[in-house]
């Protein structure tokens, strides 16, 4: 009787471990990818201005024929850059070690888009742009790593918030990677109701999971663990107040602000607010696809191209009860 209990609490435990993933483990070991890594970084900050040549030549889309080589030259010793260069190297002295990483973002895509092709990566400085940490560009992926450098790195102390910082480390690489290519894959949203914008950054954050299956919830949507917890705490009273305030079908872009745009928190306009991470409606978008997914048999790439209007009307949503 007790090796009964045993195996069926077991298979419990291990059921539930799987629930988050929404069972998007495939076996991609076998699926080659080549992982190409260019460190423009090292190659232009700190070099003397005769290479600039030589190095315009290697890395021809970096430069704009509008721009005068003297702007480049320049920023080849600038002092700020010279600066950001020594913690760059500090942080990242060999990019190498990350390309596991990659190429296990890459089998995953390849497995769902036979058709991809990995992009050579190009590792640059963007002047801290953390909202274009990686630009992907079919053949290309220059990847900013101004932005990875650590959340208590002293670069970013006093100049960005708490909120952004969080985000700005290196196990972030691959999760940025794979948004930036998510976001390629996906049809452009036409209704602007508030439903359907959510329903819209579900679907990449659905497919962020498709290509990063073992990556946890709070790292995929950007939230801290504890308010990844609040969020799956609070799923149903966060559904009660979008549909009791009539926001559904709302396409005022101030609930963008609110509810889907970069925020230290989401704004309910209640005392608790702090409590909430931001960008709360991505979380309530991608709850709504993963119900689609579960209970309508159809492919990724099928439930990329349907409308938003019918992933939540064939998804039969029921928000998780609110935790006691």
């Amino acid at each position: 009787m007790k090796k009964r209990i045993s195996f069926f609490l077991l298979l419990f435990i291990v059921l539930g471990c799987h629930s988050e993933n929404d069972n998007l483990s495939p076996d991609v070991s076998n699926i080659p990818v080549e992982i190409k890594i260019h460190r423009f970084d090292k190659d232009f900050f700190g070099r003397p201005a005769e290479e600039f040549p030589n190095i315009k030549k290697k890395y021809p889309y970096i430069f704009p024929d509008k721009s005068p080589d003297s702007i480049w030259t320049q920023k080849m010793n600038d002092t700020l850059f010279l600066a950001l260069k020594k913690e760059v190297d500090g942080v990242f002295p060999d990019f190498n070690k990350y390309s596991p990483g990659f190429k296990q973002l890459f089998q995953h895509i390849k497995y769902y888009f036979p058709g991809f092709k990995e992009p050579e990566i190009i590792t640059i400085y963007s002047d801290w742009n953390y909202l274009n940490k990686v630009v992907y560009a079919d053949s290309l992926m220059l990847i900013s790593l101004d932005n990875f450098l650590g959340k208590n790195n002293p670069v970013y102390k006093g100049g960005v918030p708490d909120y952004i910082r969080q985000n700005l480390t290196p196990e972030r690489l691959p999760v940025e990677a794979g948004m930036a290519i998510s976001e390629s894959l996906i049809p452009p949203l036409r209704n602007k109701a508030f439903l359907y914008k959510m329903i819209h950054q579900g679907k990449k954050v659905y497919l962020l999971n498709a290509f990063l299956p073992d990556t946890s919830g709070d790292l995929l949507l950007g939230y801290t663990p504890k308010k990844y917890k609040w969020a799956q705490k609070n799923e149903e009273e966060i559904w009660k107040y979008f549909v009791s305030n009539k926001l559904l079908y709302d396409s005022h872009p101030d609930l963008d602000r609110r509810f889907l745009n970069l925020a230290p928190y989401s704004k309910f306009y209640t005392e608790n607010d702090r409590n909430t991470p931001g960008q709360i409606g991505t979380y309530t978008g991608w709850q709504i696809v993963r119900a689609y997914m579960k209970n309508n048999n159809v492919s990724l790439q099928k439930m990329l191209q349907t409308p938003e209007e019918e992933i939540f009307k064939k998804s039969r949503y029921k928000p998780k009860k609110s935790w006691q």
